[in-house]
């Protein structure tokens, strides 16, 4: 009985250190991991982050806006695309398919020295992008909005919600599909373009949850009710296509919409607060803005210009426009896409295709002067992002 008891009581003990053990370890692993990616401390001004396969499969490289200092940032053997920058330039995100041939969302120092894997899941993941905190990054996952914190933690979808997806399923038998999202955490809104039957439509759409206590309110005496969420995504402008981005300030939406019926071809402001928009530009032909961009400072917008015939479509370049200019100005010719803005949005990154289908990158001075070739036509050049300069 003696020996029962001792050999019950250095075994509770043994369970016990094996406790502390695992949640000190833990809590090692959470606070003082040395191998979790921290911001760098790296300049990287005037960094242009690309995707290239010049090495033999795609991968990230960097630049100089006047073509010096090219370098290769990964050389696995894999496929690196979509890469972004996090607001204060001291990290990047992209997708790649190391882990096993599935595309995962990664993210690494601008040297990408220390890379770490965000998410493990398979189906295809893209267009990623850093919150304006620099801690989160939402992305695509064939089609629905994830977003994820960057010290750690699941991913969580954000949109579509399950009254959608019942619908969409019941309605046209497949998965509702979206893009261009957008998510402001304090009033848990999420914003993006979703595909639909006959185009596409820019939904707005509010989670559940609580909102967040800015530090310095006093607390209330009585808690406040938790906003329900929607039940569906509310439409706030739709057409035959449709592209918005948020401005730096985070208070307004820059939206192109084509084919809408009663704008036909245009440009507006939607403002986030009042939840209202504002017309900035209607095309009197055939002139139409795709994908838009804001310049740093918030006073300019750059779009992919088209010309739109019925259901025929032709590039017809890189247009730049002043939140005050009567119409966008176009400033590059020819088949050019995914224009970015420099630091202080006096250029701009942009693609363009060569005769052999492949593309280079190419700059630009935002008055359409001075375009130089910045890629010497090795390989395919694309997917360009100039690093921010907070």
């Amino acid at each position: 009985m003696y020996l029962r008891r001792v050999w019950f009581k250095h075994t509770l003990f043994g369970l016990l250190a094996v406790v502390v053990l695992v949640a000190a370890g833990m809590f090692w692993i959470r606070y003082f991991n040395p191998f979790r990616v921290r911001p760098a401390d790296v300049d990287t001004k005037d960094w242009i982050l690309f995707v290239s396969d010049r090495s033999g499969n795609p991968d990230l490289w960097v630049i100089r806006p006047d073509g010096s200092g090219l370098r290769q940032l990964t050389s696995d053997p894999s496929s690196e695309f979509d890469p972004t920058w996090a607001p204060h330039g001291r990290l990047i995100a992209f997708i790649s398919d190391r882990d096993n041939r599935i595309a995962q969302l990664f993210y690494a120092d601008p040297e990408c020295r220390r890379v770490q894997q965000l998410t493990v899941s398979v189906g295809a993941k893209e267009k990623p992008h850093f919150l304006p905190d620099g801690k989160h990054i939402v992305f695509l996952l064939q089609g629905q909005v994830l977003l994820v914190d960057v010290e750690g933690g699941e991913a969580e979808k954000i949109l579509p919600p399950f009254e959608l997806e019942q619908q969409w399923r019941n309605a046209f038998g497949g998965s509702v599909l979206f893009r261009e999202p957008t998510y402001d955490p304090e009033k848990r809104i999420v914003y993006a373009v979703q595909r639909t039957e006959g185009g596409e439509v820019l939904v707005r759409y509010r989670r559940g949850g609580g909102d967040h206590q800015h530090e310095g309110e006093s607390t209330p005496e009585q808690p406040l009710p938790l906003p329900r969420a929607q039940k569906l995504p509310e439409p706030v402008i739709g057409g035959q296509e449709v592209h918005m981005a948020l401005s730096p300030d985070g208070t307004q939406l820059a939206i192109t919409v084509m084919g809408n019926s009663h704008l036909g071809h245009a440009v507006l402001l939607y403002n986030l607060v009042t939840e209202t928009p504002q017309p900035l530009w209607r095309s009197s032909g055939e002139l139409a803005a795709g994908a838009v961009v804001w310049a740093p400072e918030g006073t300019h917008l750059a779009f992919e210009m088209w010309n739109v015939k019925g259901d025929q479509r032709d590039r017809v370049g890189i247009g730049v426009m002043g939140i005050g200019d009567p119409e966008p100005r176009v400033i590059v010719e020819g088949n050019a896409i995914t224009p970015t803005w420099s630091q202080g949005g006096t250029s701009l990154v942009y693609v363009k295709f060569r005769e052999d289908g492949k593309r280079d990158l190419w700059i630009v001075s935002a008055d359409g002067s001075d375009k130089r070739r910045l890629t010497d036509g090795t390989g395919d050049n694309y997917s360009p992002t100039w690093s921010p300069h907070p």
